[in-house]
Formats: C-alpha cells, sequence, structure tokens
C-alpha cells in the first residue's frame, strides 16, 4: 500500500472502517492478484531466509495475514516447521489452504485472537496491522511480543508514514490505512520487550495499473532468553551424541584424491559470506582451494595449517595475497582481534579439542567491527558419505560413528558464550562425482577413493574397501553418478542492536 495514494470520499458501502469486514474486503476482491503483485519482494524473501537460518527444529510459526500462503507459509512449512496462518479474508484462508495443505490456516482477526504467552517460536507479520487504529497496531505489536517464547524471533513489515485512518485508493480498491513513521516500529517493538536486530527500508513499485512507488519497512526483532542457540534442523540428526567420538586421521594422499571428485557449492557460499570483510583467518587451508577464491575476491587471506607438507604446497600463493602459516586450530599463533572474520572448514572432526579450535577462532575475531563473523562448514546431517561410513566403516574399524551436527551445536554454544550469538545455519551443496562407465566401475573407483580418504595407511584398507563394495554397488545400480556431501555452514555474529 502506498501512503501517499489519492484520498478518496468515501468508504466501502456496508463496512466500518477498522473492523474485519474491512480490512477484508479489498484481499476478497483481488484474491490470486495480490500474490502475483507482492509475493517476491526481495526484502521479504531476504527475511523469509532469515528467519529460517536460526528457526529451531519442528519451531511453531505463527504468520499473521497469511494471504494466500505464499511465500511465507509455504517456505516455513517446506522445511517441517508447524505454521499456523490468520487473515480476515475468507478469500484468502481458502486460497491458502488449497496452496499450501503442509500449513494449517484459520479465519481469524487477530486483534480476537486468545492470549498464548510464549507459544510461538516465531511470528511473522508482512504488511497486515495497516488497517487498524493505532491503539489497535500498539496492543498488537506489545501482544505479539507476549506470544512469542524466550528466544523466539519476529519478522514484520509494513509501510510507513505518519497518518491515521487515511483514505486511499490501492491496486483499484478504496482502503483506510494507519501507520507511524518509520522511526517509531523500533522503539514500539523494544517498549514491548524485544530486541530489534535488523532494521531496513527498501523502495518497491507494484506491477499494478495505476500504482505508484511504495516505502516499505522491514524489522527483525528477536524476545531475550530461551537458549543460547536452538536446535536447528541442519544441527541433526538428533539426539546428539553426550561426547565427542575424537578426531578423524587426516591424509594429504587422501585427501588429494578425493578433491579430484568434487563439485563443491560450499567455498562459493562462504566467500558470498565474506564480501563484507577484509581482513580473513582461515583455519586449516589444506590443498588452498577455499583460500585461493577468497584472496581472488578479497585480495588477501591468512591461512594456519598444522601439516608441514601441505604448509609447503601452498607457499606459492603468496603470489595471490595467501599468508600462510604453521599452527594448530587449538593453538592460534596469532592475537586477540586481528581479523574481522575467522573461519574454518571441514576441520572441527580433525581436531583433538573442537570447543578449543572454535575458542581461538573467537579470540582472533573483533567484535567491534560491523561485520565480525565466524564460519564454520561441517556435513549436512542427510550427507550419504557420512552415513555410509557410520554404517560400514564404523562398525568394522569399531569406531564410534560420525555425528557433523553434534559438532556444529557445540561450536554454536561455545561461539555464543565468547559473544557471537547470533548463529545460523545455511545449507550447501556438495558432490562427490565418479564418471567411470557402468555401475561396477564406479563402485570399484569409488571403494577405492573412499577407503583411502577415511583410512589412508591403516592396516585392514583392503578389508576397508572390500567392506564398501555392496553398498556402493547398490547405489551405483540407481543410475546414479554421485553422492550427496552436502555441507552446512554456521555463520555467526555478535548481536547488535540498532
Amino acid at each position: 500500500m502506498t501512503a501517499d495514494a489519492t484520498p478518496t470520499a468515501s468508504s466501502p458501502a456496508g463496512a466500518v472502517p477498522g473492523s474485519a469486514d474491512s480490512a477484508a474486503r479489498p484481499f476478497d476482491v483481488l484474491g490470486k492478484t495480490y500474490e502475483d503483485t507482492y509475493a517476491h519482494l526481495p526484502e521479504q524473501l531476504a527475511a523469509i531466509d532469515w528467519l529460517l537460518a536460526r528457526l529451531p527444529r519442528r519451531a511453531r510459526v505463527m504468520d499473521i495475514g497469511s494471504g494466500t500462503g505464499r511465500p511465507t507459509a509455504h517456505r516455513i512449512a517446506a522445511q517441517g516447521h508447524e505454521v499456523t496462518g490468520y487473515d480476515v479474508s475468507r478469500t484468502m484462508i481458502d486460497l491458502a489452504r488449497a496452496q499450501v495443505p503442509a500449513a494449517r490456516f484459520e479465519l481469524a482477526d487477530v486483534r480476537t485472537l486468545p492470549d498464548t504467552p510464549g507459544q510461538w517460536d516465531a511470528i511473522t507479520a508482512f504488511f497486515p496491522l495497516l488497517q487498524m487504529s493505532r491503539s489497535d497496531l500498539d496492543a498488537t505489536l506489545a501482544r505479539i511480543a507476549d506470544w512469542l517464547a524466550p528466544g523466539g524471533a519476529f519478522v514484520f513489515a509494513t509501510v510507513p508514514f505518519d497518518a491515521e485512518d487515511q483514505e486511499i485508493r490501492w491496486m483499484g480498491q478504496t482502503v483506510r490505512c494507519t501507520s507511524y513513521p518509520a522511526e517509531t516500529y523500533g522503539r514500539l517493538l523494544r517498549r514491548a520487550g524485544l530486541e530489534v536486530v535488523h532494521e531496513e527500508l527498501s523502495v518497491f513499485h507494484p506491477d499494478f495499473p495505476g500504482m505508484g512507488t511504495e516505502e516499505h519497512l522491514f524489522l527483525y526483532a528477536v524476545k531475550p532468553g530461551g537458549p543460547a542457540v536452538p536446535a536447528h534442523a541442519l544441527a541433526g540428526p538428533y539426539p546428539l551424541p553426550e561426547e565427542y567420538r575424537g578426531p578423524h586421521e587426516l591424509s594429504e594422499q587422501g585427501w588429494l584424491g578425493m578433491e579430484a571428485r568434487f563439485e563443491r557449492h560450499d567455498i562459493a557460499l562462504v566467500a558470498d559470506a565474506l564480501s563484507g570483510n577484509a581482513r580473513v583467518l582461515d583455519v586449516g587451508g589444506g590443498t588452498g582451494a577455499v583460500v585461493r577464491e577468497i584472496a581472488a575476491r578479497l585480495g588477501s587471506v591468512t591461512t594456519v595449517e598444522p601439516h608441514t607438507a601441505r604448509e609447503e604446497s601452498m607457499r606459492p600463493l603468496g603470489a595471490r595475497g595467501v599468508r600462510v602459516l604453521p599452527g594448530r586450530a587449538e593453538e592460534l599463533p596469532l592475537p586477540d582481534a586481528e581479523f574481522d572474520a575467522a573461519l574454518a572448514t571441514w576441520v572441527l572432526h580433525y581436531t583433538d579439542d573442537p570447543d578449543k579450535a572454535v575458542t581461538e577462532l573467537a579470540r582472533t575475531v573483533d567484535r567491534a567491527h560491523p561485520e565480525a563473523k565466524v564460519i564454520l562448514v561441517q556435513g549436512a546431517p542427510d550427507n550419504e558419505l557420512i552415513a555410509l561410513w557410520n554404517r560400514t566403516c564404523a562398525p568394522l574399524l569399531g569406531e564410534a560413528p560420525d555425528h557433523q551436527g553434534y559438532l556444529l551445536t557445540r561450536a554454536a554454544r561455545v561461539l555464543a558464550e565468547r559473544g557471537f550469538p547470533d548463529v545460523s545455519f545455511h545449507r550447501a551443496r556438495v558432490d562427490v562425482v565418479f564418471p567411470e562407465e557402468g555401475p561396477e566401475a564406479k563402485a570399484e573407483a569409488a571403494a577405492a577413493v573412499l577407503a583411502d580418504f577415511w583410512n589412508t595407511g591403516h592396516p585392514r584398507l583392503a578389508e576397508l574397501r572390500q567392506a564398501l563394495l555392496p553398498a556402493l554397488r547398490e547405489h551405483f545400480a540407481t543410475g546414479t553418478d554421485r553422492f550427496n556431501d552436502d555441507a552446512v555452514m554456521l555463520l555467526a555474529r555478535p548481536r547488535r542492536t540498532l
């Protein structure tokens, strides 16, 4: 809705200004046209992404003004969360139920919903509070804060302007609107007890005849309290182990054999997350694949590598802006707060003490920097290669299963305790490809590569290869040429109240 639309002379017949019927009438008329016009706002999609990266697994989410169910309820429910949408428009409820069967939708005015303190892990409200009085708007925002569970998140969008009960023409409809100047909303949310962590103004020009530009305000807020790090689905599977299994052995020969077969999208995800940084530390530089990309984008990067042979192999990267230092993740040879970002990709499961390694990463980052962050990359809960190792190799070797989500959860808690409480989780696609001709050739190649990668030099290496073959033959018999080796990027930042 645009606040500077031309005022009209009267309200729609039969609608009491500020009533649910009055608010529903334009949306009953517009139906799917509203979705076609507004469902692809980049700021709204970014807000949903922000929320999804932080929601606990199977979160309870309220969507106020749920409309047709797209994009908000659809995207959140698709990630396995329990979404309940409320809207005053019967047309919108009917569309939402048809389009998003995984969510629940109810015809209701948010002002009449019963008080349910602490019931919701998250609440979304994209432009639904414009057709009520300021007193109702204030009361609704306060109730939303009360409905959130400790640690819960609220994502809110509106059209900021300074008027109450202003009659406008919007998408061919007569609508009475109320709002506040942009700076007022943050104050209202803080007064309600929420911590505002993001505030953004944007401009949108709806693709609809006669519509002008609109100014939109997006706010993200968090209710204090709750667990330092919620149990996110990407840190699963659950339940988590009770203790660390100990480090895997790492062989340069085994890693090189795997690297030639990777199709990695985690490196680009990490590099994109570092776009605002200038002084970056990488721990466990390995073959240099990650630091080469970072240096190419930022101009320079420092990497610490514990293995002498790999450290020496990366020395030529100095010409590309890569500074290489010897050292262990648990004892970084660097002063406090020297960098504005630190990262470790696929490293924690090779460390003797993951908590100490994460503590060291956090120590090297200047938390006062506006782009301060720590990034960790480990395996996803549905990673096929980790599942194969756990199913076949761990029992044969008498070792405990590998659980990457356990490491991510421990890391997230350590980072929250050390001043990086804004923790988010992001999936990255990684494939390991075997282009050999025929299932048997693929299985033989995979058995050799994987056994060497996991257990180079092990006295039972030949036995490991044979043990892997039945599962590999079955896998490649489906016609695929790859394994899912998906990653999770944990991104931790200091939380700043605006």
